[in-house]
């Protein structure tokens, strides 16, 4: 989980899913009931890591509808709101290695200090945009902003990370 949410970790997508459903294909069924249950009805999915295909879409409301269904689940709020988690040894990998959360990496890249965005998970295909699910806490209140086609890709400036915190801070000061 922290492999999928963190860096983006397709190979990962891949593995859950096979994991869960035995393959991705049987996965997708699954992620299109559950969207369908969730009321999701600008969603369609054809594979788990989001990449681009013309059968496979979604809306920004969608997607925030899911991710308040997911951030009821403590296993996934936990994984959603860190920074990095690091794997111990393994025979693979015998030093262990860390996953960071390509959110917080922006931000800190950035010089951003929001301390309001508790997580969040970006996302990019040249179709989309930069595209970002997050979640800030503001005044004792939960908020979750879902953005996409935010301009620049992965080696611009971090604009769908920067349209977020302009928003947070928007409600920041309605709040005072």
């Amino acid at each position: 989980l922290y492999g999928i949410l963190l860096p983006s970790g397709a190979e990962c997508c891949l593995t859950f899913a096979e994991h869960i459903a035995g393959s991705e294909s049987d996965f997708v069924k699954l992620m299109n009931k559950k969207a369908d249950e969730l009321g999701m009805k600008e969603t369609h999915f054809c594979n788990s890591t989001g990449l681009q295909n013309s059968e496979h879409y979604s809306t920004v409301k969608d997607i925030a509808i899911l991710l308040r269904y997911a951030l009821k689940n403590d296993t996934f709020r936990q994984a959603f709101t860190t920074r990095r988690h690091s794997v111990p040894p393994t025979n693979e990998h015998p030093e262990g290695f860390t996953f960071y959360n390509t959110m917080f990496q922006a931000m800190d890249n950035a010089g951003m200090t929001d301390d309001d965005i508790l997580g969040g998970k970006t996302g990019y295909t040249e179709e989309a945009g930069l595209c970002l699910a997050s979640l800030a806490g503001i005044g004792g209140r939960e908020y979750v902003l879902v953005t996409a086609k935010a301009d620049g890709n992965h080696y611009t400036e971090p604009y769908h990370v920067m349209d977020a915190e302009n928003v947070y801070e928007q409600i920041r000061e309605k709040c005072l």
